[in-house]
């Protein structure tokens, strides 16, 4: 078969809007799938470590996480299976195929675990002022440690750089509202949580990949991986790629109303 302009006709995955389309859920999938096991472990070794200052950090970082791995999966999801049905046009939207019934039973998800709204009061209200700053620190150590060994490939640093940058970004928003705290401005303090934990996943989620990234770059050099296997690791280079240029610069327009005072939502 040919189209209009008498070229053989093509599968849908080649044209570049479907690929980012697949791409994004792809992202979200994997991305929220390796923060929920990131918790998993915290709440493991918190567990079964012996020594009080290290089951203490554990803890720290799984609260802090906490409430990013309810919501982050929950929000992002709703989208990737909009993407999923979009992929498969009108088709998409019938019985033909179980993505309708997807997007119908996934948009209780970010309702389920308390709303969107209240996990981001808890992430910005309780755990990050309640620790004056220590948890974001516990954050930062952990995220130095996947940021350290990407270091070590060259393809991974100039995606090491981006992950540094927006850490200070997420340093300047939080000082930038804990200062409206201190003020007295609660409200107003608090108005823009649900951007902020936006903001918090986003980079959250890229230091995931970065993380899946510099396992897979380890195993490309150190293995002598071909065929699926070889697949699946670029499949993962790809894909962390993916997120940093199309994912992660939305907190740029989130760190801009983050840091405007104009007190849009709070005025009367």
């Amino acid at each position: 078969e040919h189209n209009a302009k008498g070229k053989p006709q093509t599968l849908i995955i080649n044209h570049a809007d479907v690929k980012r389309m697949l791409l994004f859920q792809k992202s979200v999938v994997e991305g929220s799938f390796s923060l929920i096991f990131e918790c998993a472990r915290y709440a493991d070794l918190a567990m079964t470590t012996d020594d009080e200052a290290a089951k203490k950090r554990y803890n720290g970082l799984l609260d802090l996480l906490t409430p990013v791995a309810k919501t982050f999966p929950a929000e992002y999801g709703i989208k990737s299976v909009s993407e999923g049905m979009q992929c498969l046009g009108g088709f998409g939207y019938t019985t033909d195929f179980p993505l309708e019934q997807y997007y119908r039973d996934i948009r209780i998800t970010s309702i389920y675990e308390g709303t969107t709204g209240i996990q981001s009061l808890d992430l910005l209200g309780r755990k990050i002022m309640a620790s004056g700053g220590k948890s974001l620190m516990l954050l930062a150590e952990e995220v130095k440690k996947t940021t350290d060994e990407a270091s070590t490939y060259d393809d991974l640093k100039k995606y090491v750089g981006i992950l540094q940058e927006k850490l200070q970004d997420l340093q300047k928003i939080t000082q930038h509202l804990g200062g409206m705290a201190m003020q007295g401005k609660h409200e107003l303090f608090l108005a823009d949580a649900t951007l902020y934990m936006e903001f918090f996943s986003l980079i959250v989620v890229s230091w995931q990949w970065l993380k899946q990234a510099t396992v897979a770059k380890k195993a490309m050099v150190t293995g002598n991986h071909e065929g699926e296997q070889l697949k699946f690791y670029e499949s993962k280079i790809h894909t962390m790629r993916y997120f940093f240029s199309y994912e992660l610069p939305k907190t740029l327009g989130l760190m801009a109303r983050l840091m405007d005072k104009d007190e849009v939502l709070t005025v009367e």
